[in-house]
């Protein structure tokens, strides 16, 4: 369980930690909606909604007998969608740094977008490789 919670607090600080120190060099773009700016309309939804996916990926992750792949790849998801949620919580929006241009749409995303993919990721080779 000690593993678990320290990916999840790496995950969670390492964005606000990038941030914070390299802001002079980075552009800001906020997200007050899911994934594309979805909902930017009903934040307060968007908020309670993921409160409660946190939750219920915490009690999931730490209370879960899982072997070692599948603990990293959901600790890694929990810490992103902490991340996120915390941001939700106390600025109202996500912040957004990484820009991600495509030929044809113009993405940005954080740290914490790209450790709830990848710990995704994690999981589905996981459960691949159990099969």
């Amino acid at each position: 369980m000690l593993l678990k919670i320290a990916i999840i607090a790496f995950c969670v600080l390492i964005e606000h930690a990038a941030k914070f120190f390299f802001a002079e060099f980075l552009t800001f773009s906020y997200n007050t909606g899911m994934a594309f700016s979805l909902f930017s309309d009903s934040p307060e939804i968007i908020l309670i909604f993921s409160g409660i996916s946190c939750a219920v990926l915490i009690l999931v992750c730490l209370f879960t007998k899982l072997n070692f792949w599948l603990s990293i790849g959901l600790s890694m998801m929990t810490g992103g969608a902490l991340s996120n949620f915390l941001e939700r919580f106390f600025y109202g929006r996500v912040i957004d740094w990484i820009p991600a241009p495509l030929p044809f749409l113009e993405i940005n995303f954080n740290l914490a977008d790209a450790e709830i993919s990848l710990g995704a990721l994690m999981i589905v080779l996981a459960l691949r490789i159990m099969d």
